[in-house]
């Protein structure tokens, strides 16, 4: 049974929102391209060098202020999903909210969708820290996909070269085919004229006859006549058959270019699939040599401890791999998922250098290693994301200011 909790017609304003709903608000409605747009149109403040986490933190602080600045951040965000809001804003009922809501998550059109339901006149509490925990937990599941995509790059390269041998085959095949068609086709189109030429003598035949039928050798001329009219169906039954051949070895010809034109289409799609996914692969697995002891290329921690807080478990002992073949010391904690925060503050005091991804880390956890390296002087390297190639970046900076 559908239940309307209030009659209040006033959408929520951006400041009134719980403080925890403020970065998920920024992260979710908005693009970074959109942050550094009402930066310039604001005169905000910012370094030009500062991160997407530095731009994603200001706006959070200012999505919580009673300012000039967040009455023209509330304004953005209705114009940008004013569609969504007046769709929403008809809406009058709990479970209704709760339908839409889940349609906006299968079809992945979250932004306008969450932006409609946290400042919806209606919505209750209980549906509030719902659609909260969803909008959340879809943020922890983007580094799902990278194994996914290793594993289909792998994947489509080998599809990749069963396709250029089936296309080179094919072009063999094809060609010979095409080189038989055109050698039939030019001897049925002889045999055509040929037939063509037969049919016109008959025709002339067909007139003397019947000159001749006018005379004495009747008799004879009427055989004659039988001999040729049998000879000139033979001559069009051959010619009715020719002509289809022609018109058959043309279908073929035809279905074979547009099988090959096909071919060639799945091929340049399957390469550009392949090209796009070696691309984020080499991004994310981007070092010089896959197993350095010291080289001239690599750089040398000089025996520090590095601390990574946050990230996937499994892909932590990549990690320590690295440090030991840069001469350091690995510590890894999983920001508080698993392991305690007392742990967190004890690895902390270990680590010379502390590393975190943006990407894969819990608040909490966040602001206690930015607090902790700041009072401490210990070095802190921001990676923009829990992957090979971001941490050996991380790695580089660490050497590189020690």
């Amino acid at each position: 049974m559908n239940l309307l909790i209030n009659r209040q017609t006033q959408r929520t304003k951006l400041n009134q929102l719980a403080t925890h709903f403020h970065c998920s608000v920024i992260g979710t409605c908005l693009t970074l391209d959109e942050l550094r747009k009402m930066v310039r149109q604001l005169k905000l403040s910012i370094k030009s060098t500062s991160s997407d986490h530095d731009l994603h933190s200001v706006f959070v602080n200012i999505a919580s202020e009673s300012s000039y600045t967040n009455r023209r951040l509330q304004k953005y965000l209705d114009k940008k999903h004013q569609a969504v809001i007046r769709r929403f804003a008809k809406i009058r009922c709990v479970e209704i909210l709760k339908t839409n809501w889940q349609e906006a998550l299968k079809s992945g059109e979250v932004a306008g969708a969450y932006w409609a339901m946290v400042t919806h006149p209606v919505i209750s509490k209980e549906l509030l820290d719902e659609i909260y925990g969803e909008i959340h937990m879809l943020s922890h599941l983007s580094g799902a996909s990278i194994r996914v995509d290793m594993l289909e790059l792998s994947q489509l390269r080998q599809r990749t070269k069963e396709l250029e041998k089936q296309v080179s085959d094919l072009r063999v095949n094809t060609q010979k085919r095409l080189n038989e068609k055109d050698e039939m086709i030019c001897v049925l189109n002889n045999r055509l004229k040929t037939a063509g030429a037969t049919e016109n003598k008959l025709q002339h035949v067909q007139t003397q006859l019947e000159a001749y039928e006018k005379e004495h050798l009747v008799e004879q001329l009427r055989k004659k006549v039988k001999e040729f009219a049998t000879q000139l169906t033979v001559e069009q039954i051959q010619a009715k058959h020719l002509a289809n051949r022609v018109e058959q070895w043309k279908s073929y010809a035809q279905s074979a270019e547009d099988r090959h034109l096909s071919l060639e289409q799945a091929l340049e799609q399957t390469c550009q699939e392949r090209d796009s996914l070696e691309t984020s692969l080499s991004h994310l697995l981007n070092t010089e040599c896959s197993e350095c002891l010291g080289c001239k290329n690599c750089p040398n921690l000089c025996g520090r401890c590095i601390l990574f807080v946050g990230g996937r478990k499994g892909i932590s002992r990549h990690f320590n791999h690295l440090v030991e073949q840069y001469n350091g010391h690995f510590i890894y904690h999983d920001g508080g998922r698993e392991e305690s925060h007392f742990k967190l503050e004890s690895n902390l005091c270990q680590a010379d250098a502390v590393l975190c991804p943006l990407d894969c880390i819990s608040h909490e956890a966040m602001n206690k290693v930015k607090r902790y390296c700041k009072h401490n002087a210990k070095q802190l390297v921001m990676m923009p994301r829990a992957s090979l190639s971001a941490f050996v970046n991380g790695l580089n900076e660490v050497a590189n200011l020690g």
